[in-house]
């Protein structure tokens, strides 16, 4: 079954300790997001968050994810058998995408099992399962991509150093120039926190 969303974008109204209510065109969203961004998401005045959607007999669950990066490596997080949707937030609440790809590709059994629920057995499992899927961004990449985005910026009219410590910020969460100018944009102008 394909997913209905591929993202909802709007107010956030309410938020509790892992789901925030996103409200879009009147109706509101109940969201479930990694518990360590629930404040920083709630904060902001408009939020855009991927979705993965669950449809159970019994319900529809929507999860949400700043970036499309996360949104990847939680699918790719609730594949491995025995980690479930919870579990996968557990995991991104402790550790960025880029950290838990560098967690995966040297083995570190110790630093998963930092994550409450997640025990040696499973973590030997997230390790198996996923170190050849979650790559972590290469440095060299993520300087050439920003020297790209800022290029455009101070082309735009922006200076410099207004510019570069927004791009360093959002470097990580972008996969591309395009999508990195257009995220410093929206938080240059005010748009986004």
């Amino acid at each position: 079954m394909r997913a209905i969303f591929a993202f909802i974008e709007g107010q956030p109204v309410s938020a509790t300790t892992d789901y925030l209510v996103i409200e879009v065109g009147g109706l509101g969203y109940r969201i479930f997001v990694p518990p360590a961004k629930i404040q920083e998401l709630s904060s902001r005045p408009t939020v855009k968050l991927h979705i993965h959607m669950t449809v159970r007999e019994d319900s529809i669950t929507l999860y949400g994810f700043d970036s499309e990066a996360a949104l990847t490596a939680f699918r790719q997080l609730i594949s491995v058998s025995g980690i479930g949707p919870k579990l996968g937030l557990a995991v991104l609440s402790v550790w960025d995408v880029n950290q838990l790809a560098q967690i995966l590709a040297v083995g570190d059994i110790k630093a998963l099992t930092n994550v409450s629920g997640v025990g040696i057995k499973t973590a030997q499992r997230i390790c198996l399962e996923l170190k050849d899927k979650l790559k972590p961004a290469s440095t060299e990449e993520s300087i050439e991509i920003i020297t790209s985005a800022e290029a455009a910026l101070v082309n735009l009219g922006f200076r410099t150093n207004e510019v570069r410590p927004v791009l360093r910020s959002l470097a990580r969460e972008c996969n591309s120039v395009e999508e990195l100018v257009r995220r410093a944009l929206a938080r240059l102008a005010g748009g986004e926190k």
